[in-house]
């Protein structure tokens, strides 16, 4: 099959992606000349409007932090802020070890695939987890399974099944899931991994970190499970408004991801200018528990107003998507809602299972309840 063969199949499919030029205003972005409320944003503390970027580069004085790394970590580009804020991380935890990433899916196929080294390894993965987990399964060649989404019967049945068989399980789930946004059964999670001596827990809390918690440290340390967790993964560029991400684990993995883990070794590093920033973000984090309690109060009346209407929804948290099935009534729900002022992208098949196309609403802690309102009664 020819290329435009395939984009024309892709067309037909309602499922053609396409790159538009937006503008951003604040809680606003401009598209072909339109001013539309943005909810396909992941800065859920609304941090890019709330003077972050003005107080951080007041602090940093006569620091000299550069613009460009130009070198991998491994070779010239280790510049003193990143050992300062994988300590900095690392202390916020017992006994972990904290090394930093480019990117949320450089990190998860880098150390999924470096994990998929280890002998004898079963992966065990929910369904609804993230393609980067995926790829790195797939690159790295790894012998796994999935079990259907937040179905925890069917994942002991795995495990029962499996034990025996192999020298170490490695279950792998989000916190806060991408997609449906409800919460991973961490509590449940656990209870497994301390039923047989050899299972590791591997969670992705890219949409939980920042926004979950009273110290905004995710879902497993506010379920006080964090302990219990031996890759724990935060991303930086949704609710902490920056760009990168680390992973939690033992000093004995940490060098282990660092010989092995592809990403890191073959990329250059972010600019130091990048990692003070998401210093400066962990830092202020104990400070924005008014912004996580603003972000669950709008979310809580939206949730309800899609309830009162009788609307199939899914989401526990800041992420809500209301439920439409083909991608070409998606396609058509995004096209009224852009009409009516709102940008709310149509997420389709594959990215979501055959019959569950949706629109996908991600919330933040500067959307006023009048804003929720109109959505409401336009929907």
């Amino acid at each position: 099959m020819k290329v435009l063969d395939i984009l024309a199949q892709l067309q037909e499919d309602n499922n053609l992606r396409a790159l538009h030029k937006l503008k951003h205003d604040g809680l606003f972005i401009w598209k072909e000349n339109k001013k539309l409320l943005n909810f396909a944003s992941n800065d859920y503390l609304y941090l890019s409007q709330y003077n972050m970027y003005q107080e951080f580069l007041q602090q940093l004085g006569a620091r000299d932090l550069f613009f460009s790394s130009s070198s991998s970590r491994s070779l010239s580009g280790n510049f003193e802020i990143y050992e300062e804020l994988e300590a900095y991380i690392a202390s916020l935890f017992v006994h972990k070890s904290c090394l930093l990433f480019n990117s949320g899916y450089h990190l998860n196929i880098s150390c999924i695939q470096a994990l998929s080294l280890l002998p004898n390894t079963l992966f065990v993965a929910d369904k609804a987890v993230h393609a980067s987990l995926i790829d790195g399964l797939r690159l790295g060649g790894a012998r796994f399974k999935r079990y259907r989404h937040n179905n925890m019967q069917e994942l002991q049945a795995i495990i029962d099944k499996n034990h025996k068989l192999f020298s170490t399980i490695i279950i792998i789930s989000e916190g806060l899931f991408s997609m449906d946004g409800d919460f991973a059964q961490v509590q449940e999670l656990v209870h497994i991994k301390k039923s047989y001596p050899h299972i590791l827990l591997y969670l992705d809390e890219a949409h939980s970190v920042g926004a979950i918690g009273q110290d905004g440290l995710g879902l497993a340390r506010y379920l006080g499970y964090d302990l219990d967790i031996d890759f724990l993964v935060f991303t930086f560029g949704k609710a902490l408004c920056s760009v990168g991400a680390c992973i939690l684990c033992t000093q004995e993995y940490k060098d282990f991801f660092i010989n092995k883990s592809r990403g890191l070794i073959y990329s250059t590093a972010l600019p130091p200018i990048n990692i003070a920033f998401s210093s400066f973000i962990f830092h202020k984090l104990p400070l924005l528990n008014e912004r996580r309690a603003m972000l669950h109060d709008i979310c809580d009346i939206f949730k309800k107003g899609l309830h009162a209407k009788g609307l199939h929804y899914v989401g526990d948290a800041h992420i809500v998507s209301l439920i439409l099935g083909s991608n070409k009534k998606a396609v058509e729900y995004a096209q009224k809602l852009q009409s009516q002022g709102f940008f709310a992208p149509a997420i389709k098949e594959p990215t979501v299972p055959k019959g569950s196309a949706r629109i996908r609403f991600s919330l933040n802690s500067g959307i006023h309840e009048e804003y929720i309102i109109k959505l409401i009664d336009i929907l």
